[in-house]
């Protein structure tokens, strides 16, 4: 696909769009534009006419979202935000009356409570759900009181730990005398950072993260002081700087604990004073008055009494006291005819009352900006439940042996088609898929998470002597051949664990020094009737001692590490066939037994296999160290210790009459090797000859002399006789480690990385023979899942269907 293409039809939708968005009204906000949205502006501006079809459509809608689509209500969202201490959690209970939030004495909000209030007249009793990750107490169906010591102790152990938390409790209040709207209280913002717990970085992401979505807006409590020493407006400006006080736009304001004002503004021109700056600045405050509790260190129940008693209360004694107020103001203006009268702005604004009916207002027209939209989206949920029903439907077929038995057999031949490709080579894979690609710390760690890890897989090899191949990988230092920090995928996987296996072998062996005092008591006395010790003995008791312990466990840790690669190319096979294949779809439906089932099947198939593997491998290597062969092909001691460090001698050339360094054994018996080797290979277009020269090879090393240990000897072994023989077993065992490793690649590249391809074959047939009407057990949940889906759809269509009624009715 042309990108350029795409980045054109992108801008043309966009301007599409942007067309469309001028032609509406001044609204502020921004509204996602559908085929259908004209239609539904029309409706909004019907609904707008009646307020009572409007809020029964939004209680209906937030209901549905919350209840059955489990997301947030889409219609407004006020976030409270204020200085510390400034009763942000008591406006918030006055607007549910009923007291939540409220903590002890000293330690305040210490989190985010994203509230939903839903107006159910069904309810006697307010009921809540509350949840959140930091929460040890949560709940459905909860009582206030409940809550309230849920919520009071979270803030306590918050408190205890002197933090505070970007994690909010999630609570869903209901009740017959609450109206439909949502809040986040914010945890209160200090006044300076040398006064407690620095959270004002935390407040603003909350903030900004609150304020991104499109139905919030700010509830900003202000303190009863001076608009120049409201440290609420500097900390806002500081946290939507751009564009410069925006963010005031669709606020509302109240202004807190205004009883603490009412001596200074005693007069109708005293207040108009205090207000003016406040005014001048885009700001009218709703005055609120909260009474208090003297004291609020008292135990969680007495304390939910006291402050439910004063909350009902609360409204009546505002009116009582603002009411005290202006009368105060009416005397002055009696006495003082000059005076002035309280600004109207500010006088309409008196009471909690005042805000609360602000609030709705702001609300009732948020919800008409956003009721487009909204339908739009129940129409987009209407179809995504829709696709899911059809699904389901589908999923509810497998429940069918035979169906399951077809797609399975289906499918296994395109996992085996998958990994073989891994195997050989999948360029493909590695470019549309890099995350499964794997580099070698990432092998060994998930060979040792996983279960296989402990599990016995050989006799011949301890749990401890695999643990000590770990720690020994642990500690390597890869060189650059071993490309360690590439990320491979099969084949290239299981190549590289060959080359780690072999380089670690040699790490491990063991220091023959360390048996020293014990070479004599080898060396034994009188064997076969002979009165001298055998050193011969010596040495294969040494060769055992040494390979024994690192072979056995290495290959065991081997043949983990491949087996680990393969087990995983599985589950990638299965998540191939799952994305973009014609199988996906059907696929993604299989039932989890069935699934689990061929995982299981696949790991029997593949510990079988590795099992096999093991115990041939470790049969194979046995009679490598019960006996010795000097001549083994990669054994020549005398010829690679004679030549470095030696002193040089010359020898005459009759033909040039010149002298020439003499070639050492080492540099002759190579000189040699290679010249054998040529003639083998110039002689491959001969056979005859060629089994000539091997005929003349066997003959030449049966008679060959081979020097493996001096024959001279004392009667009792010296220290130095000592280090010749662990020297040489040292030699030898060196030598036997080069050659077994040869053998070893051999082995596992027949009875584990074909085996592995062979068994792939067997597993297919197989598990396409097992017995599915076993397997096949029945969801009951699909049946649950399509009558949920359906109950969802049927309130999708209802809420759309209402608005159809309303538009009618209007």
């Amino acid at each position: 696909m042309s990108t350029s293409k795409a980045e054109e039809r992108s801008k043309k939708r966009l301007a599409r769009k942007s067309k469309l968005a001028q032609q509406q009204d001044n609204i502020k906000g921004e509204i996602k534009k559908t085929p259908l949205a004209l239609s539904d502006d029309k409706i909004a501006k019907l609904l707008a006419k009646n307020e009572d079809e409007l809020i029964k459509f939004v209680v209906k809608v937030n209901k549905i979202y919350q209840e059955k689509l489990k997301r947030p209500a889409p219609f407004m969202t006020f976030v409270i935000c204020g200085m510390q201490s400034t009763g942000k959690s008591t406006i918030m209970e006055r607007f549910m009356s009923a007291v939540l939030n409220i903590v002890q004495e000293g330690t305040g909000t210490r989190c985010p409570l994203d509230t939903t209030c839903i107006h159910d007249d069904s309810l006697k009793e307010p009921r809540c759900d509350l949840s959140g990750e930091e929460l040890i107490s949560s709940g459905d169906s909860m009582s206030v009181d409940t809550v309230f010591k849920a919520i009071t102790s979270h803030n306590k152990t918050l408190a205890d730990e002197d933090r505070f938390s970007t994690k909010p409790l999630t609570l869903i209040y209901r009740a017959n005398n609450v109206q439909n709207m949502r809040f986040v209280d914010t945890p209160g913002i200090i006044t300076t950072q040398g006064t407690g717990k620095d959270n004002r970085s935390d407040i603003k992401t909350i903030l900004r993260e609150s304020m991104s979505r499109p139905n919030t807006k700010l509830c900003v409590l202000l303190e009863p002081k001076e608009f120049s020493t409201n440290q609420i407006i500097d900390f806002c400006d500081d946290t939507f700087p751009h564009p410069p006080r925006e963010w005031m736009d669709g606020s509302i304001f109240l202004m807190t604990k205004f009883d603490k004002q009412l001596t200074d503004s005693r007069s109708g021109s005293k207040a108009n004073k205090f207000f003016k700056e406040f005014l001048d600045n885009g700001i009218q405050p709703h005055l609120v008055i909260t009474p208090t509790l003297p004291k609020e260190d008292l135990l969680p129940d007495q304390l939910l009494v006291e402050r439910q008693e004063l909350l009902n209360s609360a409204t009546e004694k505002e009116d009582q006291t603002f009411q005290n107020w202006l009368l105060d103001h009416d005397r002055f203006l009696e006495s003082n005819p000059d005076d002035e009268l309280l600004n109207r702005k500010i006088k309409i604004r008196i009471g909690f009352e005042s805000a609360k009916k602000a609030m709705r207002q702001v609300m009732l027209q948020d919800t008409i900006l956003r009721l487009p939209e909204v339908l739009s989206s129940l129409r987009k949920d209407l179809g995504i439940c829709l696709a899911e029903l059809c699904a389901l439907e589908e999923k509810e077929k497998l429940n069918d042996p035979a169906e399951v038995k077809i797609l399975v057999t289906h499918a296994l031949q395109k996992v085996q088609e998958r990994i073989n490709a891994y195997l050989d080579g999948d360029l493909e894979t590695a470019i549309k898929s890099p995350q499964v690609l794997q580099d070698l710390d990432d092998e060994l760690q998930e060979e040792e998470d996983s279960e296989w890890c402990n599990r016995v897989l050989s006799h011949h090899a301890t749990e401890e002597g695999e643990e000590k191949w770990r720690n020994r990988l642990a500690e390597l230092e890869y060189s650059k051949e071993i490309q360690a920090e590439k990320r491979f995928l099969g084949g290239k996987q299981v190549q590289r664990a060959l080359l780690v296996f072999e380089i670690a072998m040699i790490e491990s062996l063991p220091d023959p020094w360390e048996l020293k005092e014990y070479v004599a008591t080898g060396a034994g006395f009188l064997q076969g009737g002979l009165q001298r010790e055998n050193w011969e003995r010596a040495i294969t008791s040494i060769t055992k001692a040494l390979m024994k312990d690192t072979c056995h466990p290495g290959v065991n840790f081997l043949i983990k590490h491949v087996g680990s690669i393969f087990r995983r190319l599985f589950t990638i096979s299965l998540d191939d066939i799952k994305q973009g294949h014609q199988l996906s779809s059907t696929m993604k439906l299989l039932p989890p037994a069935v699934e689990s089932h061929l995982k299981h099947e696949f790991d029997e198939m593949l510990w079988n296999l590795m099992v096999n593997s093991a115990t041939k491998s470790h049969v194979s290597l046995e009679p490598m160290y019960s006996s010795l062969n000097p001549n083994l092909p990669t054994f020549h001691p005398d010829h690679l210790e004679n030549g470095n460090g030696r002193d040089e001698t010359y020898t005459l050339d009759e033909n040039t009459k010149e002298y020439e360094v003499t070639p050492s054994k080492k540099e002759m018996y190579q000189n040699k090797m290679v010249g054998r080797i040529k003639e083998l290979c110039a002689s491959i277009v001969d056979g005859s000859k060629a089994k000539q020269m091997l005929r003349e090879d066997t003959l030449k090393r049966a008679t060959e002399k081979s020097h493996f240990l001096p024959d001279e000897r004392t009667s009792m072994i010296t220290d130095d006789e000592t280090d010749l023989v662990i020297k040489r077993a040292f030699q030898y065992v060196i030598a036997l480690t080069q050659f077994n490793n040869v053998v070893l690649q051999f082995q596992m590249n027949h009875y584990l990385y074909q085996g592995f391809k062979d068994g792939l074959d067997t597993f297919t047939r197989r598990v396409a023979n097992d017995n599915w009407a076993e397997l096949v057990q029945p969801d009951q949940n699909i049946s649950d899942q399509i009558q949920e889906l359906k109950g969802k759809i049927h309130c999708l269509k209802e809420s759309l269907q209402e608005v159809k009624k309303m538009q009618s009715n209007i």
